[in-house]
C-alpha cells in the first residue's frame, strides 16, 4: 500500500481551516496538492500555509482534468454534495464528504448507492467529527466502565451565539442561512454534531416529537430553535434542544448523561471540559478538557488517512450518517403534525 496520498480540498470556507490544519499535522502521510473554490480569494490564506504550494482551481472540472490527487475533501453547501461527491467517486477518488450527507434523505441515499459501487476499491467517508469529539469518546469509555451504572436518559443542547462563537460564519449572506442550500435550519447543520453523540451512547433512535421556531437572526430562513423528546430503540429516552441566537448566552452544558449510579456532564465550551458524578465523587470529579470539539478534527482526518493508506474501516460507516438526516426529517414532520 502507498505511504502517502495527495489530497485536494474542495471548498475553502470556515470548516476548511480545521481540516487543512489536521492534514498539515499528518504531513508525513498526506500532502495537499490542490485547493478548489469558485472564489479564488478564499484559497489564498490556505495557500500561504501549505508547503509545497498547492495548485489553485476555481472549479472541480479543472481540478479533475489536472488529476494530480488521490483523495478529495469536500466541504461545500449541502445542496451540491450529491453532484460533487458522485463526480469524484466516478473519477476514482477517495472521498471525505463533510456532514451532512446531503440536503435531504433521498439525495443522501443516491450518494450511498454510488459509493457502494466503488467500495472497497475506494474509501467513502462522511466527516461527522462528533464521532471523534474527545469528551464524547471519554464519556463512552466511562459508560462502558460502569462509572454511572446503567444509562437511562441523556440531554443534548446545541447552542451557539453569533456574539460568542469561535466560528466566523455569521454574516447575512452566509449560505448556511438559506433553506434551499442547507435543506432546513440548524437541524440540518450544527445540530447533527449533537445528535450523533446521543446515538453513540443511547443506540438508534426510534421516534421523536418536536417543535421548531426562529430566534432573532433576521437573515436566517430556517429554524434557529429546536426542542424534541427522543425515544430510543433501547428503551432509553432523551431530550434534545438547539439554539442559534444573536444574543449573549450563558455557557450551558452541551450534554448530561444520567445513569443509575451517577451522571456525566460535558461543558458548554468548544474547547472542552467534563465532570463525573457518582458515589466516589458526589461533588463531581472535574476531568478537565479532553480536547474539546475543536480537538475532534485531527482524529477524524487520521481515521480517513488510515482507511485510505492502511485499509482500515472508518469509525462509523458512511451509511450511519443517514441517522442524523432521518432524525431531522422526523422532527420536521412532528412539528407539522404535532405528533410522535
Amino acid at each position: 500500500m502507498a505511504s502517502m496520498i495527495r489530497v485536494a480540498v474542495l471548498g475553502c470556507g470556515m470548516i476548511s481551516t480545521q481540516h487543512v490544519n489536521a492534514f498539515r499535522l499528518s504531513k508525513h502521510r498526506a500532502t495537499i496538492t490542490a485547493l478548489i473554490d469558485e472564489n479564488i480569494s478564499k484559497t489564498r490564506a490556505f495557500e500561504e500555509a501549505i508547503d509545497p504550494k498547492p495548485k489553485i482551481f476555481s472549479s472541480l472540472d479543472e481540478a479533475l482534468r489536472w488529476n494530480e490527487f488521490d483523495a478529495i475533501d469536500i466541504m461545500l453547501p449541502h445542496d451540491v454534495h450529491e453532484t460533487a461527491a458522485v463526480r469524484c467517486l466516478r473519477a476514482g477518488k477517495h472521498v471525505l464528504l463533510e456532514k451532512p450527507l446531503a440536503h435531504n434523505v433521498d439525495a443522501a441515499r443516491r450518494i450511498l448507492d454510488e459509493a457502494s459501487r466503488i467500495q472497497p476499491r475506494r474509501v467513502f467517508m462522511v466527516g461527522e467529527n462528533a464521532s471523534y469529539w474527545p469528551e464524547v469518546v471519554k464519556a463512552e469509555e466511562l459508560i462502558s466502565d460502569g462509572c454511572i451504572g446503567d444509562v437511562h436518559m441523556a440531554k443534548a443542547h446545541y447552542w451557539e451565539s453569533e456574539a460568542q462563537s469561535p466560528f466566523a460564519m455569521f454574516d447575512a449572506d452566509n449560505w448556511r442561512y438559506k433553506v434551499e442550500r442547507v435543506g432546513g435550519g440548524i437541524l440540518m447543520d450544527g445540530c447533527s454534531h449533537w445528535i450523533r453523540p446521543l446515538r453513540i451512547w443511547m443506540g438508534e433512535i426510534d421516534e421523536v416529537v418536536g417543535i421548531t421556531s426562529r430566534d432573532s437572526i433576521k437573515s436566517m430562513e430556517g429554524e434557529s430553535l429546536v426542542r424534541a423528546l427522543i425515544r430510543f430503540k433501547s428503551g432509553k429516552f432523551g431530550q434534545f434542544s438547539g439554539t442559534l441566537t444573536s444574543a449573549f448566552v450563558s455557557k450551558q452544558p452541551f450534554f448530561h448523561i444520567f445513569g443509575t449510579k451517577g451522571e456525566i456532564t460535558i461543558d458548554g465550551d468548544f474547547f472542552g471540559g467534563m465532570t463525573l458524578f457518582n458515589q466516589e465523587h458526589p461533588k463531581g470529579l472535574k476531568l478537565g478538557s479532553q480536547g474539546g470539539f475543536m480537538g475532534s478534527f485531527k482524529p477524524e482526518i487520521e481515521d480517513f488517512l488510515d482507511a485510505v493508506l492502511r485499509g482500515t474501516r472508518p469509525k462509523a460507516p458512511a451509511e450511519f450518517a443517514l441517522g442524523e438526516l432521518q432524525t431531522a426529517a422526523a422532527i420536521y414532520q412532528s412539528t407539522k403534525t404535532r405528533r410522535w
